[in-house]
């Protein structure tokens, strides 16, 4: 037998690590899938998605016969890079639900301290299984070719080996398509339908593979390059047109000329508000807000973020627009052109108090498109070497300047000491850290939304200290959720109220505690309303919180198709969008 194996591998070494190569990948493949598509799709089968990655590990290999004998150990470079995107879509997974889009791993100005330990946390022990693997093959091929380097097929035998591959490759795919055909007959107009449809980057890799995903961005991107076309612009005006805010009234708003405040939570559920462990709330000041007269309380907001995640709730809460599908909005469209809120109340000071460098995720790019005309963030908050201010730091920061503002204003503060990893406690501990209940990453999650809402209660303290609270709207709303209320119950499965997140309006004209569901993108029209700002012809792609039986429902890929064209086209560009509708 050691003789037999000992022939081959002198005999064939080029065939050999080619297949040694296909193993790696494909135990990478199904690294994967333990560790993410079955946690997103929990009837993928095991047979079908071997065979597509199967193929796409053949495509990715494919130089390896291509290229002359002595360029052979490039195939590196495309073996290390895969090995690059598998550890960091187990990463992101873990944190995001969802596989990162190529875009991203280009970001390199998001590369920041909090970045970095968001990564540690995510590690897990099976990741290193991938790296001894890659080190396995590479003492494998130095094994191979030591004595056999220059060995090699010929011209004629390559040309076979690529041929049958490629033939191997494409029958997968039209096995792939026409499953889904016969399974979708009547709904399904041909095979090739499956490569079309996308609901997240996950959902696209587990049913098509990788090749086919990157083929799908590839074209996705060459396609909102273009410029608008008559019939896009027609499909965008139609829409308007028919789904669109069209009302001028300010029936719903506060007296002219209040102050706006819009603090945006990191990472905040709703189910953290009343809630209570050993007796102790969580959130004592939110709880005490939703009890107030002259407020509206909406507790089961649904998150609509996509990969930007905080920075796609900063584009829908200004701009009224779905963030993109693909890819985070503020990076690949910061510059472009939009409507606003800021821009909507004329008149009025902007300022944007940020805990992190603005640098990242694009904010000071973002903030100016918004029509911030100010901008504090890390570098003026004294914030002891840390990597990000604290939220008491940045409230303190607010409190100073919004003291000296000219009014009115519209401040938006951002909240950061929330964001996860929670594998250790950066915030004072309390007695939540004592008590025998749930694990230590849930403890410490909940010691920091405890923390964020003890400086949001000194925060409010101030505001009326300084004669800034009466004359100001105050909206505490969630970027994004992060733990969900499955992993408090110790439930697998994730349910949609599970994802709920929150907003909080103070000093409305009503009192309401609104029981029906609401999308992140109706917050924006619901601002509009409460500060009386009507007039402004951009009231966004969602619902007033106030008209939500007045408008006929929409269908919400239209409006996510609608909201993309406005992005990637740059629809509003040379729209006069402050002018007051007819």
């Amino acid at each position: 037998m050691n003789i037999l194996i000992k022939h081959i591998r002198n005999k064939y070494p080029e065939h050999c690590f080619f297949l040694l190569a296909i193993a790696v990948i494909l135990f990478h493949f199904f690294v994967l899938r333990n560790e993410t598509i079955l946690k997103y799709d929990s009837d993928n089968k095991i047979l079908t998605y071997g065979l597509r990655s199967l193929a796409d590990a053949i495509i990715l290999l494919l130089p390896y016969w291509i290229l002359p004998a002595k360029y052979r150990r490039c195939i590196w470079i495309i073996i290390i890079l895969f090995t690059i995107w598998t550890l960091s879509q187990l990463w992101y997974f873990r944190t995001y639900n969802d596989l990162m889009p190529f875009s991203s791993f280009i970001l390199f100005s998001n590369i920041s301290p909090l970045l970095i330990k968001s990564i540690k946390a995510s590690i897990h022990a099976i990741d290193w299984s991938i790296i001894i693997s890659i080190v396995l093959l590479l003492i494998s091929d130095y094994i191979l070719f030591r004595r056999n380097e220059n060995k090699w097929l010929k011209g004629k035998v390559k040309k076979r080996y690529i041929v049958s591959l490629i033939i191997f490759v494409v029958l997968v795919h039209i096995a792939n398509g026409s499953v889904f055909y016969i399974k979708g007959k009547g709904k399904v107009d041909n095979i090739w339908e499956r490569y079309t449809n996308s609901n997240g980057y996950a959902y696209y890799f587990s049913i098509n593979g990788l090749v086919a995903l990157g083929i799908y961005s590839i074209v996705e991107t060459t396609w909102e390059a273009q410029e608008l076309t008559e019939q896009e612009i027609s499909k965008i005006e139609n829409y308007i047109e028919n789904h669109g805010n069209h009302y001028t009234d300010n029936f719903y708003s506060v007296p002219e000329r209040r102050n706006l405040i819009l603090i945006i939570i990191e990472s905040l559920n709703s189910w953290v508000i009343n809630f209570k462990i050993d007796n102790i709330e969580i959130t004592p000041c939110l709880n005490q807000l939703c009890c107030q007269n002259n407020s509206i309380i909406a507790l089961k907001v649904q998150p609509q973020v996509k990969d930007g995640r905080s920075s796609d709730a900063h584009f829908m809460y200004n701009t009224g627009i779905l963030p993109l599908r693909k890819g985070a909005v503020a990076m690949r469209y910061g510059k472009t052109s939009y409507p606003s809120l800021a821009k909507a109340l004329r008149n009025y000071a902007t300022t944007e108090f940020i805990c992190d460098d603005a640098k990242f995720w694009n904010q000071t790019v973002t903030a100016s498109s918004y029509g911030f005309e100010n901008v504090y963030d890390r570098n003026y908050i004294p914030h002891n070497g840390a990597d990000v201010a604290k939220d008491g730091e940045m409230f303190q920061l607010a409190t100073t300047v919004l003291k000296e503002t000219k009014q009115p204003f519209y401040a938006q503060l951002v909240t950061l000491s929330m964001h996860q990893p929670y594998d250790r406690l950066i915030v004072p501990a309390t007695a939540i850290s004592q008590s025998n209940q749930y694990s230590a990453e849930i403890k410490n999650y909940l010691e920091a939304v405890h923390y964020c809402d003890s400086e949001l209660e000194k925060f409010i303290k101030n505001l009326k200290e300084a004669d800034l609270y009466d004359n100001s709207v105050i909206a505490i709303v969630s970027d994004h959720n992060e733990m969900d209320k499955n992993v408090i119950e110790h439930r697998e499965k994730v349910l949609p109220e599970d994802k709920e997140i929150a907003l909080i309006v103070l000093n409305t004209p009503y009192t309401i505690k609104y029981q029906g569901k609401l999308g992140q993108i109706d917050v924006y029209p619901t601002l509009l309303d409460i500060m009386g700002a009507n007039h402004y012809l951009w009231k966004g792609i969602g619902q007033s919180i106030f008209r939500k039986n007045e408008n006929r429902q929409t269908n919400l890929d239209e409006m996510w198709d609608i909201s993309s064209l406005l992005i990637t086209k740059g629809y509003f560009k040379d729209k006069n969008i402050n002018e007051t509708p007819n």
